[in-house]
């Protein structure tokens, strides 16, 4: 089986920006304290100086529980955001279940792999099957 980045995180979807016309992205994440929003609001203006349209859905409490139980009932109601923040055996567990979008292709062009610490790499990608 092999290994492929999935979009699993908003900086898949700033990276997948370039090769997108006018990209819109509606970004589900619990990045929503001090630091952790001001971070966010970093990728979604560096999203915008790149021509695009970035729709905040900031989840706070639980530590992201909070988070996937929105997703949850937006994606069994058909309307699941464009990229989420997923980590760990979330992203294995997701792509198992509904299929996320394979970026490995904008993975590859990019040079994620030589950027993208080993250690941090083995958890943030899924095994296709």
């Amino acid at each position: 089986m092999t290994m492929k980045p999935l979009l699993a995180a908003s900086t898949a979807v700033m990276l997948a920006g370039p090769v997108l016309a006018e990209p819109q992205a509606e970004v589900l994440h619990w990045w929503t304290s001090g630091g952790e929003a001001r971070s966010v609001a970093v990728l979604q203006e560096q999203f915008a100086a790149e021509g695009g349209t970035w729709t905040d859905m900031p989840v706070a409490g639980g530590g992201g529980d909070a988070a996937m139980t929105a997703l949850r009932a937006r994606v069994l109601s058909g309307n699941a955001p464009t990229a989420v923040q997923l980590k760990g055996p979330a992203i294995q567990e997701w792509y198992e279940e509904t299929g996320l979008a394979d970026i490995g292709a904008v993975a590859e062009e990019n040079g994620w792999e030589a950027v993208l610490p080993a250690r941090i790499a083995e958890h943030m990608q899924c095994e296709l099957l």
